[in-house]
């Protein structure tokens, strides 16, 4: 009796297992799609990216609101600090300065960012919060919102940095390091947005607005003289931009593009002058020499009629401008400056300028880090 029981159970499992599996096969023929599979794998796709773009687009939303709101805090918990101390220069202004509609213009007659934060211990005042010129600024067209951005995290940085200037690092907290790197970096990147845009033959508007603000970044990174360091995933977010700045600049074929060339290279310069981004920004313009000294170096040995990158050999006089502007008091490692010295002697018979260029630099730099050594023996 127990065995018929089992032997029913096991058929009855078997004829369920047989019916589901045919239940399965014709769910998945009706549903075979009728322009083909491969039409409707593709549209699958193409669907599904739409919904992680769409996804990653509210993500970077939410970051830039909860950055915006965090910068607010740190500013109104700032002014209250100095409130207590001695009463901020008419501070609410800063706070509905950042908070004001995007859609609106930047002018700074109507702005109320237009406020004199002067140092009250006998240092050069600030940069002023408004850059010159901004009330011909208009935030509209397809890159107002990289606009918006640049200024809103420039005016927050040039207001927390007048205000700790003025009232001093009692102001400061750890945990606004991190509100204020990641603006740095969001500041740099809405920066170098505009250069991209440039590099594909688009017109920069308002130079003024970017010289002014690498001035509030370099200025915020303590123009050589913080000693707050960034994290390393942040400071590897920065080198990535700066990278990317130097790429454009090297790789920049348009027309006419002197101007935008020697902004981004005054703007590299001036992010340069902070301690914090100086030793980077040199290894970098230093990696880019020895690469293409190797590109020149690898055409003077083939054999073939391999195409010289003109574009980049020709652009590499502002790479070798900056590093001769930033030699001062810059610490180098001294395997860079052994390869630029060697590249310059192989180089010097094919590309002599290129190779007396590479050796200038490569003393500068050798010259800077036995400058030490000479004080001490002294």
């Amino acid at each position: 009796m127990e065995e018929e029981k089992n032997s029913f159970n096991d058929g009855a499992m078997s004829c369920f297992m047989r019916v589901s599996r045919l239940t399965v096969a014709v769910a998945i023929i009706k549903s075979r799609p009728s322009e083909g599979v491969r039409h409707f794998t593709e549209s699958l796709s193409k669907t599904l990216k739409q919904q992680e773009e769409g996804w990653k687009s509210k993500a970077c939303v939410l970051q830039e609101d909860l950055l915006r709101l965090r910068q607010e805090l740190i500013l109104t918990r700032s002014l209250l600090k100095a409130e207590r101390r001695a009463g901020p220069p008419d501070g609410q202004q800063v706070v509905e300065c950042l908070s004001q509609d995007d859609t609106q213009q930047f002018k700074s007659d109507s702005s109320g960012c237009d406020i004199d934060i002067t140092s009250h211990s006998g240092e050069a005042p600030c940069l002023p919060l408004t850059p010159p010129n901004s009330q011909k600024v208009i935030v509209q067209g397809r890159s107002w919102r990289q606009d918006c951005g640049l200024v809103k995290h420039m005016r927050f940085l040039q207001c927390l940095s007048g205000l700790r200037r003025d009232y001093g690092p009692s102001l400061c907290v750890d945990d606004d390091d991190e509100v204020v790197w990641d603006s740095v970096v969001q500041l740099l990147d809405c920066v170098l947005e505009v250069f991209r845009q440039a590099h594909v033959g688009q017109p920069v508007h308002h130079p003024e607005l970017l010289r002014h603000a690498t001035q509030v970044m370099a200025q915020t990174l303590g123009g050589g003289k913080t000693d707050r360091w960034p994290s390393l995933e942040r400071f590897s977010r920065v080198e990535d931009l700066l990278k990317e700045m130097i790429c454009l600049l090297l790789t920049s074929h348009q027309v006419n593009e002197f101007s935008v060339k020697a902004l981004m290279s005054e703007c590299l310069m001036t992010l340069g002058e902070s301690r914090v981004v100086r030793a980077a920004l040199v290894k970098i313009l230093m990696s880019h020499i020895l690469q293409l000294a190797q590109h020149l170096w690898d055409i003077c040995q083939s054999s073939s009629d391999r195409q010289m990158d003109y574009i980049r050999y020709e652009n590499s006089f502002y790479v070798f401008w900056m590093l001769e502007q930033l030699s001062a008091d810059t610490d180098v490692e001294q395997e860079l400056i052994s390869q630029l010295e060697t590249g310059a002697f192989s180089l010097s018979d094919e590309f002599p300028l290129f190779s007396l260029y590479m050796w200038r630099i490569g003393g500068l730099y050798r010259t800077t880090a036995m400058r030490p050594d000479e004080t001490e023996c002294s």
